[in-house]
């Protein structure tokens, strides 16, 4: 399911990286937070899963970026508060020119105002941020 949620703001950030030449790093973040009391039960084995879902994930992509004409790809596995690590890896590690995010949205209220890690990102990052809304349906 995740990947479906994110395949249109991958595939708008291939396209601009294919158009300029640029080089695309494509990051999922595991939100610790959200496992701590699940490692406390499970001994790890639920973030373990998570980890290699993610792996799988950011493997494939890299794959379809590189079909789609991408010539420089990199992935990153990260753990922490998405919204803040999001922002961190573009400023600190790479600089980054653009971000592209989704925001998906549930209800009406929902899409009207932007998700809260898109609206993070696109508040404190310290450059241009992309956002794709996408529904459920």
């Amino acid at each position: 399911m995740v990947q479906n949620l994110l395949r249109p703001p991958f595939l708008k950030a291939c396209g601009a990286a294919k158009r300029n030449g640029a080089h695309l790093v494509i990051t999922t973040i595991i939100d610790t937070l959200y496992f701590a009391n699940l490692t406390a039960l499970d001994g790890g084995q639920t973030v373990n899963q998570f980890t290699e879902n993610a792996e799988k994930m950011l493997e494939d992509y890299e794959k379809q970026a590189k079909d789609m004409g991408v010539e420089s790809v990199e992935t990153i596995l990260d753990y922490g508060p998405p919204k803040a690590t999001i922002v961190e890896i573009a400023a600190e590690k790479f600089h980054a020119d653009l971000i592209v995010v989704g925001a998906v949205g549930t209800s009406r209220l929902s899409r009207i105002l932007l998700g809260s890690v898109a609206g993070y990102v696109t508040l404190h990052a310290e450059c241009d941020v992309l956002v794709e809304r996408e529904s459920l349906d």
